[in-house]
């Protein structure tokens, strides 16, 4: 949360580990194995808040009471799935995550923003990473429609695909500079999303972030202008395949696949222009109102679309159009 919710100060080190230390003793025993505090460069000087990665639970609500009263915290704020509380002067914030996401989020979340630099560099090979590990992002042509396909949870199967070094990764960072040295060793490491213009969502979080900001002035400083020659996104698909086999990422591309042709095939056959042409002067309201409750008169509609002539299906629609009127007729109309 940035540490910015309750406009407390940053803290220094030396009393931020004190902290930590004793949540982490806490949590030990009331969490045992299903928390995550993130890691951070070894000399960050002073602290904004804590972040504290949880299994989440059905009983979470009842839970994060206990811990509020257990740890003598006052001050609580709820800012959609995360809790954020005031644990001895520090804002200190819950993230509850399947239990499944407890390691990808915890990798995801360390050394600052280097998960979403990682991100950054992902999106070239039509990849997103994130608090759930690594995805493909799989479009429909000429659509809004995505899907993220999972493909690992394994960070240092991520790593290994992107050329970072993952013990250098589990050894630590000494400082900032060395958490970017370490970033853009990655050989599809590209500084244009950073430098060139045109990336307002970027640099607008640069505004809020003071780590990219950093990064930024890092990449500037140094004269870094890395930008690797790369195909087409959709190219790097075969590369993919073969480094993540266990994923099945071909078999879940082809069942969307045929799921796309199945929509195709029902939107063919049924659709409010449909509805309007064979019911001239139906539309807003009424018209909405026509074709749930047709849908709604099957016990498996698109079943019934798909396995229906379209000739049969214009009938049904108009019959059922002429009952429905029937039905809402004022009596003695």
């Amino acid at each position: 949360m940035g540490g910015k919710l309750f406009n407390l100060p940053r803290m220094p080190r030396g009393e931020y580990l004190a902290i930590e230390a004793e949540a982490r003793r806490y949590l030990d025993v009331k969490l045992p194995g299903q928390y995550r505090i993130p890691r951070y460069y070894g000399d960050k000087p002073d602290f904004g808040d804590m972040d504290v990665i949880v299994a989440s639970r059905p009983d979470w609500g009842e839970v994060r009471a206990e811990i509020a009263r257990d740890l003598g915290v006052a001050q609580t704020k709820a800012v959609g799935h995360v809790f954020s509380t005031v644990y001895r002067g520090l804002q200190t914030d819950f993230f509850p995550v399947p239990e499944r996401y407890l390691e990808s989020a915890y990798s995801f979340m360390c050394f600052n923003d280097v998960g979403n630099f990682i991100g950054r560099i992902c999106r070239r090979f039509d990849l997103k990473y994130g608090e759930r590990g690594l995805a493909y992002v799989y479009r429909r042509e000429g659509g809004n429609y995505r899907a993220d396909l999972e493909v690992t949870h394994d960070f240092e199967r991520i790593c290994g695909f992107l050329g970072l070094d993952h013990g250098a990764w589990q050894a630590g960072f000494a400082s900032l500079p060395a958490v970017f040295d370490w970033v853009i060793a990655s050989p599809y490491f590209s500084v244009a999303p950073y430098l060139d213009e045109g990336e307002s969502p970027l640099r607008e979080r640069a505004g809020v972030r003071s780590t990219v900001a950093r990064f930024i002035e890092y990449l500037s400083a140094r004269g870094i202008d890395k930008r690797p020659t790369l195909g087409d996104r959709r190219s790097y698909l075969p590369m993919i395949l073969a480094a993540f086999p266990e994923a099945d990422l071909g078999g879940q591309i082809e069942r969307e696949r045929a799921a796309e042709a199945r929509r195709a095939r029902i939107d063919t056959k049924f659709s409010g222009k449909r509805v309007m042409r064979l019911v001239p002067g139906l539309e807003g309201k009424a018209l909405g109102e026509l074709i749930t409750r047709f849908k709604g008169s099957f016990d498996d509609f698109e079943g019934w679309l798909l396995a229906t002539s379209e000739e049969e299906i214009d009938r049904r629609i108009t019959e059922f159009a002429a009952l429905l009127d029937a039905e809402l007729r004022p009596p003695g109309s």
